[in-house]
């Protein structure tokens, strides 16, 4: 193609990628609150409140009401006496049936990690060898394990919860002490998976003893403290930060009063006033809201039972004879399900049960907060479409559904900014959850009707302070928040209410069966958005038949080349006809020169003339445009099913022995070159942050382009032609830029298609092409029209042949 078709290609497809997601209308909107008689009124409950409420996540909250709760003013809760404790359900074995190992801690009664067995899930930033998540803990001699959860390495080795770890021999060198949880981490930082290594643990008052390890590859983790995702950035936890844990429960009203989200922060501020003083009823109302929080989202909840599948706690409140209770449950996939991906297998139960243990009926309302910390891999390269107008989605967003409407996306940007109103008042909640790259945790209230309106509002918040302006606010960790109508609660009687935890991949199949009250229209499949028509179309074919070449060959980056010769292959009349026209007008390039010298001041007899000899030589000058723009939504829908199909990921294309290409959603990465770049560069932010990794695909990408250029264009025979061909050489500067963080499998749909290009122009060689016939227009002398003495190159090369 010539630079100037180059040119309007390159900046058509731009400008489809930006715009393809917002040429449609957006969405609707999330319902908004409206006033409801049986809802509590916030808005009235904030003029009550003379301080401002400052929720815990930076957002401003429903602020307390003038008076304490009737029969209790503040609570006098003991001291706490359970100790910390960390339990596991499930296994990382996938022979055990389970798909996941979930970690929850008595704090909060909370889920800390969750962690899926299948080896087509691994950690993609952390290839060193995997032990297990210890939680260790700096302890005299060593480190101590609170604990080991089943099918890890460790588990498997015979390491127990509460051994001390004070040696390790990695191999092919000697022992090493370990006295702090940096030499631990530092000396499994530098195996592979596969090694073998030796612990000396002491248990107990036994003596020390050695125990050999076979580390594998880190299991990827679908929930994990998010100070995880923040070091993977290799940055450090914002001013404060604190790490809240899934699915922590507290008490949103209590006595028909609202309770403050963050009591603690609103109570500081209003006690700055010298008008308010303890003796305020608003003082004993944020002081109780503040210990409940405490008690319930901080404290140590008991664990009354336990075993591999499930673990309930219970926490009691004596103050207000009130009983919480928190079951989860993880149920194994049967034997002969095992080797389908598509079972539903990745969902944990949630079992929420409040109890009134007093003699007077109560009214309360419970709040309950999402999951936090899901993945941010790829955050120097991940990109997810976002559904609404010139928002940016981030890595995790907020997807929300309720009856009656669309699913719905809040962005995380949105949510970043503080500007995610509550929604969802009067209407019923379908599900609603974080919806990350390749994978989403999803809500789904276990009703038996989706009419069943359970909740006065539900929220997307962020968790967390704000991040600083210098970071981008889609690493945001964002999660979601649902407040429970009121409940009248009469002695002795208890309200429970379950949900089902999606925690997985997010497979089309498998999503589909997750679904709102058993409705089939209602289901998780929803929440994978591909795009506006006819983009989104496309990508799903594309993704039909890249399954479908991965079920012949085995092979996503094999699939990848067969589409790209099955596309080329089917334009290829159209393609080779426009290769035959682009040599025809080179051979055209002397008349052409003669017509622009002739008319050089008169444009409109200039074009005349160009047409004119373009008629008589039979030749389209848009012909080449065709192809393009056949190619343009493939490559289009190319780029989105390789951005959303959680099928790709992880999916190498020489094999798992490399890094290199090693994931085709992501870019090759050749070797990591973070220790020569400076941090512009590696933090990938901007055009010029280009990430920590050396890639080469993108490279052999516009050599190619070049390639294809350089056999597209005659040799410049004017200087305003050669100033053309140098644009284009700094053109191919900007182009590198732009693929340099795109997924390594788009470039080798670039890469096998600029081969394919270069193979049609050798077929046709230029003089073949000139051979089909020019005829000149423009006599070949000077301005005044004068015949030339000899004929043009083109007749020329005609009569040679």
């Amino acid at each position: 193609m010539d630079q100037r078709r180059f040119i309007a290609f390159l900046a058509l497809t731009m400008a489809a990628l930006i715009l393809s997601g917002r040429i449609f209308p957006p969405p609707p909107e999330p319902p908004k609150p409206k006033p409801a008689a049986d809802a509590v009124d916030h808005g009235a409950a904030a003029d009550a409140a003379k301080g401002e409420q400052i929720a815990a996540d930076g957002k401003e909250a429903p602020a307390a009401a003038a008076a304490a709760p009737p029969a209790v003013a503040a609570l006098n809760v003991a001291a706490e006496t359970e100790p910390l404790q960390l339990v596991t359900l499930g296994s990382l074995q996938v022979e055990s049936g389970y798909r996941m190992l979930v970690t929850l801690s008595n704090e909060g009664a909370a889920v800390q990690r969750v962690e899926l067995s299948s080896p087509r899930f691994r950690d993609l930033q952390d290839r060193s060898g995997y032990l297990g998540q210890l939680a260790l803990e700096a302890t005299d001699g060593g480190v101590k394990a609170t604990v080991v959860g089943a099918g890890t390495p460790a588990e498997i080795a015979g390491v127990e919860a509460g051994d001390v770890i004070s040696q390790i021999t990695l191999p092919k060198q000697t022992a090493k002490s370990i006295k702090t949880l940096d030499d631990f981490h530092a000396a499994l930082a530098t195996t592979e998976p596969g090694q073998e290594v030796a612990l000396q643990v002491t248990r107990g008052s036994d003596p020390p003893k050695q125990i050999s390890v076979t580390l594998t590859r880190r299991p990827f983790e679908v929930i994990r403290p998010e100070v995880e995702n923040i070091r993977m950035r290799n940055a450090a936890p914002p001013a404060g930060f604190v790490d809240r844990a899934s699915f922590l429960l507290s008490l949103a009203s209590l006595g028909g009063k609202p309770l403050a989200v963050d009591a603690d922060a609103q109570l500081e501020k209003w006690l700055k006033d010298p008008a308010h003083t303890k003796d305020d009823p608003e003082y004993k109302q944020f002081a109780l809201s503040a210990q409940l929080a405490k008690w319930l989202e901080q404290g140590h909840w008991e664990v009354t039972k336990r075993s591999k599948s499930s673990v309930t706690f219970e926490r009691s409140i004596p103050e207000l004879q009130l009983k919480l209770i928190k079951r989860y449950a993880l149920a194994p996939v049967p034997a002969g399900s095992l080797g389908d991906e598509n079972y539903p297998g990745y969902d944990l139960q949630l079992d929420l049960e409040i109890a009134n243990a007093g003699d007077a009926t109560q009214s309360l309302a419970y709040r309950l907060d999402g999951p936090t910390g899901l993945p941010l891999e790829g955050w120097w390269y991940g990109h997810k479409i976002s559904q609404r107008w010139f928002k940016g989605a981030g890595l995790r967003d907020v997807a929300v559904r309720y009856h009656g409407s669309a699913e719905l996306q809040i962005d995380c940007a949105t949510i970043a900014d503080d500007k995610a109103e509550p929604m969802g008042q009067g209407s019923s909640l379908a599900y609603i959850g974080v919806d990350g790259l390749y994978f989403a945790s999803i809500l789904i209230p276990k009703k038996e009707s989706l009419d069943d309106d359970w909740f006065d509002t539900t929220e997307a918040i962020r968790v967390g302070p704000k991040l600083s302006r210098e970071t981008p606010q889609t690493y945001t960790n964002v999660s979601c928040r649902l407040t429970r109508k009121p409940i009248e609660l009469a002695p002795g009687k208890s309200q429970h209410d379950t949900y089902t935890v999606f925690v997985g991949p997010k497979f089309p199949e498998l999503l589909a069966q997750y679904k709102a009250a058993a409705d089939p229209n209602y289901s998780l499949k929803d929440i994978i958005y591909y795009g506006m028509t006819p983009f989104g179309e496309v990508a799903q074919g594309m993704l039909k038949i890249l399954h479908f070449f991965y079920g012949i060959v085995g092979n996503y980056g094999i699939a990848i080349i067969m589409l790209t010769v099955c596309v080329r292959g089917a334009i290829f009349p159209i393609s080779y006809k426009q290769t035959k026209n682009m040599a025809r007008m080179q051979a055209l390039k002397p008349e052409l020169d003669r017509i622009t010298e002739k008319y050089k001041t008169d444009m409109q007899k200039r074009s005349e003339a160009t047409q004119e000899l373009y008629r008589k030589n039979k030749i389209n000058p848009l012909g080449g445009c065709l192809p393009m723009f056949l190619q343009l939504p493939i490559m289009i829908g190319l780029y989105r099913s390789i951005m959303i199909d959680a099928q790709l990921r992880q999916a190498p294309l020489f094999g798992n022995w490399t890094r290199w290409c090693s994931d085709l959603t992501a870019p090759d990465m050749l070797f990591n070159w973070s220790a020569i770049m400076p941090s512009v560069v590696n933090d990938g932010i901007g055009i010029f942050g280009l990430g920590p990794y050396f890639n080469l695909l993108p490279f052999i990408t516009v050599s190619l382009f070049f390639v294809a250029q350089k056999l597209s264009m005659p040799p410049p025979t004017t200087e305003q032609a050669a100033m053309q061909q140098r644009m284009m050489k700094y053109m191919n500067v900007f182009i590198l830029l732009i693929f340099y963080r795109s997924a390594s499998g788009l470039c080798l749909y670039f890469i096998v298609s600029s081969l394919w290009g270069i193979g049609e122009r050798k077929l046709l060689s230029r003089n073949q092409a000139a051979a089909n016939g020019v005829a000149a227009t423009v006599p070949a002398g000077g301005r005044n029209g004068s015949p030339a003495k000899g004929k043009s190159a083109a007749t020329k090369t005609k009569g040679r042949k």
